[in-house]
């Protein structure tokens, strides 16, 4: 049997200190889409907060999970269940009214798993109903704390009244599709000023009060202009999921007389990953040659400037659970580069200059940035340490210069495998359990971008999937670190530092987690006047 977990006791009322009659939120995404079922745009980025939507579990600064609509959580039967009650006694109510139920929680794991197919429940076999609070639910391979750490934060309930005669609710955005029964409902859109204003659905939330009593959310086309509304006091804090400020800008956040830069250790990195389908990318001695190749104090400045470290082998950041910290930190050595290359045949054959394929044939790497419109430059910048710093010990390479412009094409590659040198990034949402591994490793339930399908750290990975304690969980990542020095089966390019800006001249009581910021689950019970 496992062990019980459970909420925190709550209190009622809320106390003289006063309450925010209005919060003020900065995002650079737009408005649209608006419905439970999409994670983009501004409601889908705020709803991991457990705001508009009700998740079922949430995490804390230090990456804990905490109970939220799920009050209390049990793994029996060797991790194969999860008994599991939640708050359909409390009085929540949709935002239409209608109660929440223990038969909404059932039907969203099968919305989710069966329609959305969201992956986040993919674990959950069956589903029985225990009484009108607790179910239990039946989970493939043991993976039930697998299943808690991975859905935290991201598992959001969905009214079976409203879902259930949907025939695509991933195209669904009714107006009823942003019904949800957490503690802000939507009451008005504002698509010409790109603003969403949200009211508190009283004055406590589970028995908890709500210093926050509306929160206006207002996008932003740049991260510039975002700066701008926050050190004019338009807005009190900028909240962007994974996308802080780039290191570029930190100046234009310093210094300024009520603004803290809202500066944390970032959970997620910048990473580079190795095709393992794909020659030569697939050997052990060329993974180790373009490690030592790499220029790491200038990938360190260049991705996290004079605030980003210098990364370890083991490839996750120092605030993630399970991480170890005695692997060593990379280093450049060319010399050992060169040696490497030349042990492995990969020695300039015909003459031009360039070293060949052990076989004789042309060698001509490709480096694959990541499409992603806000980190375009930056992976641009990434990719070109990486191609002067190979092509300086006789590596020719090929910038992929489709997938920088194309994000279909970006796409396909990662689905088909088909990429050699990919720089990709881990946000922390995916850091928190799901670690930079779930990028790398091959044939994965949730991702199958990933081509290492090595089978020590298959097993590795499987066993973090399958642990039913943060020891056992600790243990895996152990070894998957450990692994990931050996078998180079992917690099972090740098450690950096996360800024999420707020302001500090009207509203204290802030809590800024770790690559998230100030916006948080946190914020609606604990944000206050400034005294």
């Amino acid at each position: 049997s496992g062990v019980p977990q459970s909420a925190p006791a709550q209190t009622e009322g809320t106390d003289s200190a006063g309450v925010v009659e209005e919060l003020k939120i900065g995002i650079c995404k737009e408005v649209t889409p608006r419905t439970l079922a999409s994670e983009s745009g501004s409601f889908g980025r705020m709803n991991y907060n457990a705001f508009c939507a009700g998740t079922w579990l949430v995490r804390d600064e230090n990456n804990e999970m905490q109970p939220n609509l799920m009050t209390s959580w049990e793994i029996l039967d060797k991790g194969s269940t999860i008994r599991a009650t939640f708050a359909t006694d409390q009085g929540i109510t949709w935002h239409d009214g209608e109660p929440f139920t223990i038969d909404d929680v059932i039907f969203t794991v099968d919305l989710m798993n069966n329609k959305l197919k969201s992956g986040y429940l993919s674990k959950i076999t069956g589903v029985e109903k225990v009484d009108d609070t607790t179910v239990d639910f039946q989970v493939a391979d043991g993976a039930a704390y697998f299943t808690l750490g991975n859905s935290a934060v991201f598992v959001r309930m969905y009214p079976k009244h409203i879902w259930e005669g949907i025939e695509d609710p991933s195209g669904y955005t009714g107006e009823d599709a942003v019904i949800g029964c957490g503690p802000y409902k939507l009451v008005q859109v504002d698509e010409e000023a790109q603003t969403m204003h949200y009211e508190a659905v009283g004055e406590t939330y589970m028995g908890r009060a709500l210093t926050v009593r509306s929160v206006t959310v207002r996008s932003y086309d740049s991260q510039d202009a975002l700066v701008m509304a926050l050190r004019s006091g338009e807005v009190d804090a900028m909240y962007d999921y994974s996308n802080s400020l780039n290191a570029t800008m930190v100046d234009s956040i310093t210094g300024v007389e009520g603004l803290d830069p809202g500066m944390s250790d970032n959970p997620g990195n910048y990473q580079l990953v190795f095709g393992f389908n794909e020659q030569p990318t697939d050997d052990l001695i060329f993974r180790k040659a373009v490690r030592a190749a790499l220029d790491y104090e200038l990938l360190r400045v260049t991705i996290g400037g004079e605030d980003g470290q210098i990364p370890h082998a083991g490839i996750v950041a120092p605030p993630n659970k399970g991480f170890d910290g005695s692997l060593p930190e990379l280093a450049q050595d060319v010399d050992e580069a060169n040696a490497l290359l030349d042990e492995g045949g990969y020695v300039d054959a015909d003459g031009d200059g360039w070293r060949d394929m052990p076989d004789g044939s042309e060698l001509n790497v490709l480096i694959t940035p990541q499409y992603n419109k806000t980190r375009q430059a930056l992976y641009l910048r990434i990719a070109e340490v990486l191609k002067t710093n190979l092509e300086a010990v006789g590596v020719q390479t090929t910038m992929d210069e489709e997938s920088v412009r194309n994000s279909d094409h970006a796409t396909e590659v990662r689905k088909q495998g088909t990429y050699e040198l990919y720089i990709g990034y881990t946000s922390p949402g995916v850091a928190m359990y799901d670690t930079a591994f779930m990028y790398m490793i091959g044939d994965n339930d949730n991702n199958r971008w990933g081509t290492c399908l090595l089978p020590e750290f298959v097993a590795a990975y499987e066993a973090k999937k399958t642990a039913g304690s943060y020891e056992a969980y600790n243990a895996a990542m152990k070894e998957l670190q450990a692994l990931a020095d050996e078998q180079v089966v992917g690099l972090a390019l740098c450690w950096d530092k996360a800024y999420f800006p707020y302001r500090t001249d009207h509203y204290e009581g802030w809590t800024n987690f770790p690559g998230w910021g100030v916006i948080n689950y946190k914020t609606w019970f604990s944000t206050r006047p400034a005294v």
